[in-house]
């Protein structure tokens, strides 16, 4: 290829990237931040979801989905924009960037995982494992986690200073590696596993419903939940792959065109990646009828209709008798 087209061809593989990275990303942070803000709400507001253990998991990771969309891709959208480094600006800035924002990257995952554990006990047949979560046992695991990771992510809050927010890289060698397995083997793979496994026991849970008493509300939970563990392995994997071939090539030595095209493939994986922190909400909509209703419900600041008993036969008497269930009145 003569040098003045691949001097276009990698010109023009940047302009996509800085596109993506910008303007795309801004609008996905709009939407993303409205769409958490609103879930926070009606998960707190609505008294049938806020008893749930699953909400706390659930409003944790809302919140470190929009610390993440804040303290990481807003700085970074608005560099794309305008050539403006917010976080060179700001020293604070900087240190709560590279320390909640790396928060902000795991503990959405993690909780997610941990509702989709949750749903795989409150599905479950056995009733003992129906009760193993309480929304007590949820906030004191989502501390030990917060507290984790904010100790994890620690080092690059110190490491990160002036100017320009930048850090020696001889003095961050050892933690760029950790951190760099880390997020590739903790907040990537394992989560992946995890989130699959128990979505797939999830389901088959669900395919033995009939077997046990039903419940509407935690139906509509369920499959909400489902729907949005669904969208996060999708949106995952794209970044998973990026991440495993950076590891595996960081060593060869590469043409610019190449390091433009692995651009392009990063800004591209970590845009779809993003949408499990933005689309959440917008997830829930589309997939429940009765989250719409519960959306309208709290914007309204209208109090519910209350909520009667539904007992449904069971057909195997072997199975326990869980507490008495409640369905939301339509």
């Amino acid at each position: 290829m003569p040098n003045t087209a691949l001097n276009y061809e990698i010109v023009r593989l940047q302009s996509i990237a800085n596109i993506i990275d910008g303007y795309i990303m801004l609008v996905l942070i709009i939407v993303g931040t409205i769409g958490n803000l609103l879930n926070i709400f009606v998960f707190i507001y609505l008294k049938e979801l806020r008893r749930m253990p699953n909400s706390i998991f659930l409003v944790s990771s809302f919140i470190g989905s929009l610390v993440l969309l804040w303290a990481t891709r807003f700085p970074r959208s608005i560099l794309a924009i305008t050539n403006i480094d917010l976080l060179a600006i700001s020293t604070i800035y900087c240190k709560l960037r590279w320390l909640f924002g790396r928060w902000g990257l795991n503990m959405p995952m993690t909780c997610v995982c941990l509702a989709s554990i949750d749903r795989f006990l409150i599905t479950s047949r056995n009733v003992r494992y129906r009760h193993l979560f309480t929304v007590q046992r949820a906030r004191v695991i989502v501390i030990i986690f917060s507290i984790v990771y904010l100790v994890i992510c620690m080092p690059d809050a110190i490491y990160y200073k002036e100017p320009s927010c930048t850090a020696s890289a001889s003095v961050r060698f050892i933690y760029k590696q950790f951190i760099a397995y880390f997020n590739l083997s903790i907040t990537n793979a394992l989560s992946l596993v995890v989130l699959a496994l128990f979505s797939i026991l999830t389901w088959n849970n669900l395919r033995l419903s009939r077997l046990v008493r039903c419940n509407r509300f935690q139906e509509q939970v369920n499959q909400m939940m489902l729907a949005e563990f669904i969208m996060v392995l999708l949106t995952t994997i794209p970044n998973f792959v990026y991440n495993i071939y950076s590891q595996a090539t960081q060593s060869v030595i590469k043409s610019e065109l190449r390091l433009a095209q692995e651009n392009l493939w990063s800004t591209v994986s970590a845009a779809i990646n993003f949408t499990m922190h933005t689309g959440t909400f917008y997830v829930y909509i589309i997939v429940s009828r009765a989250y719409r209703y519960n959306v309208r419900t709290a914007i309204r600041l209208k109090k519910r209709n209350r909520i009667q008993p539904k007992h449904t036969p069971i057909q195997h008497e072997q199975i326990g008798h869980p507490p008495p269930v409640t369905q939301m009145i339509h």
